[in-house]
């Protein structure tokens, strides 16, 4: 998300939502919305700050775009884990555009993290990789592949007794059961189904055997448009804990590039990025089999890929 001041993203400071939200603060955008800070109303009293997102207004005329707003919010809603962010309601503006409120979040998402300090410990990296598996876990429990695991959509936050936790964002590429264009047609609040062209455009766009996501962590069966399975998240966070102990990606280049690389080459060892690594080699074992090519060989679950992360030396320090 980058910050951007503009009368259209200004527009909203001070407006009511709903006579229950002000808003307070423009934090910044990203592809699809803006996303603001604001506070609630209670009685004529401050009520806890919350997040809102709203769709941008160039985008207002783009059906596909509206639908990837409702699919965020219905994937999002569908899932209660602390680890995934926790959206509270959807609407529609006066103007027309649609909005979500969620939790507000204060901290750094990982990106971020990862561009101040390039690696992070192999604990503390063990440690992020286990929330965000458990929050994919919880994901596809409730019937939700995600698709675009990546730093970026990782956030980390400090709980008051100082503890760092994760809360996985962004389920605008998410492939849902029962709903296979993915636009979240019922979801509460949405504000207005999408109309049927827009149906049948995010079917293309995000139906089970769409090529969505991002390239440097995108499986190759993902690439090649192949089903939407739980297992290519597994493969997303691999790449995700690889990046975190070596300082980058396993593959980087062009998307036509990586997207060949993640299809044909091994990864390189772990160290040939980060030559003071000091990972165990139990941990390496994991990351190692989470980037498998073959989805079969990659843990079967999401929360078997945590409990394996437990049990590395790593994993046991935070026991």
């Amino acid at each position: 998300m980058h910050r951007e001041s503009s009368a259209t993203s200004d527009a909203l400071i001070g407006a009511v939502i709903d006579k229950r939200f002000r808003v307070i603060q423009y934090l910044g955008s990203g592809g699809v919305g803006h996303v603001y800070v604001a506070e609630g109303l209670r009685g004529g009293r401050k009520g806890p700050r919350v997040t809102v997102k709203v769709l941008r207004a160039e985008h207002q005329a783009n059906e596909m775009l509206r639908a990837r707003f409702h699919r965020e919010i219905a994937a999002a809603s569908r899932v209660t884990d602390p680890r995934v962010l926790q959206v509270h309601d959807a609407g529609t503006l006066p103007n027309g555009l649609p909005y979500f409120v969620a939790e507000h979040l204060v901290g750094l998402d990982l990106a971020d993290t990862l561009s101040y300090a390039r690696t992070l410990t192999p604990v503390r990296a063990t440690r992020i990789a286990v929330d965000t598996a458990f929050a994919l876990a919880a994901a596809h429990a409730s019937g939700v592949v995600h698709r675009d695991v990546k730093p970026e959509n990782i956030f980390l936050v400090h709980a008051p007794d100082g503890r760092e936790l994760v809360k996985l964002l962004d389920f605008g590429s998410a492939w849902i059961d029962g709903d296979p264009g993915g636009t979240g047609v019922g979801a509460q609040g949405a504000g207005g189904d999408p109309k049927p062209q827009a149906l049948k455009d995010s079917f293309r766009l995000t139906s089970r055997r769409s090529a969505v996501g991002t390239p440097e962590y995108m499986p190759p069966e993902q690439a090649a448009g192949e089903l939407a399975e739980p297992t290519a998240d597994i493969y997303a966070l691999g790449v995700v804990l690889f990046e975190m102990l070596a300082g980058a990606p396993p593959f980087v280049g062009t998307p036509a590039v990586v997207a060949e690389r993640h299809a044909v080459e091994r990864p390189p060892p772990l160290r040939a990025g980060n030559a003071a690594l000091a990972a165990s080699t139990a941990l390496e074992i994991v990351v190692v089999r989470a980037l498998e090519k073959d989805p079969d060989r990659r843990y079967g679950s999401a929360a078997a890929m945590a409990e394996a992360l437990r049990d590395t030396p790593e994993g046991r320090c935070l026991r």
